[in-house]
C-alpha cells in the first residue's frame, strides 16, 4: 500500500474520532452544541434532546471513538503483516458493509435518511481507498 491510502486511512481514523467526540457532546448539556447542530441538520429542524438520548449519545459517541482507534490498529498491524494481509483487509470490509447495512437501513427507517447519505460517505472513504491499494489481492 502506498503511503498516499496509508495516510488517507489514518487520516479517516481520525474523523472517525472526531465524529465520535461530535456524538459525545450531546450527552452534557454544556457541550451539546456541535451534536445538536448536527444533528438538527441531519432532521432538517430542531430535535429535542431529552435524557434517553443524552445517554445514547455519550454511549454512541464513545463507540464511534473506540471503532476509529480500533480500526487505526487493525491497519497498523495490516500494515506491518504486509503480504499475506489480505484476508485482514478483507475482514476490515466486511465489519464495515455491517455496520453500514443496519447504521443505514435503521436511519432511514427511523426518518434520518440524511445519516444513511452521510454513511455512504464515510463508507467510500474506507473502502475506495482499500480496494484501489491492490492489498485486497494479496
Amino acid at each position: 500500500m502506498s503511503n498516499f491510502y496509508k495516510n488517507w486511512l489514518d487520516a479517516m481514523c481520525g474523523v472517525v474520532v472526531l465524529f465520535g467526540f461530535i456524538m459525545a457532546s450531546g450527552a452534557l448539556p454544556a457541550t451539546e452544541w456541535p451534536a445538536r447542530l448536527l444533528l438538527e441538520w441531519q432532521n432538517q429542524g430542531p430535535l429535542p434532546i431529552d435524557r434517553a438520548a443524552r445517554v445514547t449519545l455519550g454511549v454512541l459517541g464513545g463507540v464511534m471513538c473506540g471503532w476509529g482507534v480500533t480500526l487505526y490498529a487493525a491497519f497498523q498491524a495490516a500494515h506491518m503483516i504486509g503480504e499475506g494481509s489480505a484476508r485482514i483487509w478483507r475482514l476490515i470490509l466486511a465489519s464495515m458493509i455491517f455496520w453500514f447495512v443496519v447504521d443505514s437501513s435503521l436511519s432511514i427507517a427511523t426518518g434520518f435518511a440524511l445519516n444513511a447519505l452521510m454513511n455512504v460517505g464515510f463508507l467510500l472513504a474506507f473502502v475506495v481507498p482499500i480496494s484501489a491499494s491492490g492489498v485486497l489481492r494479496r
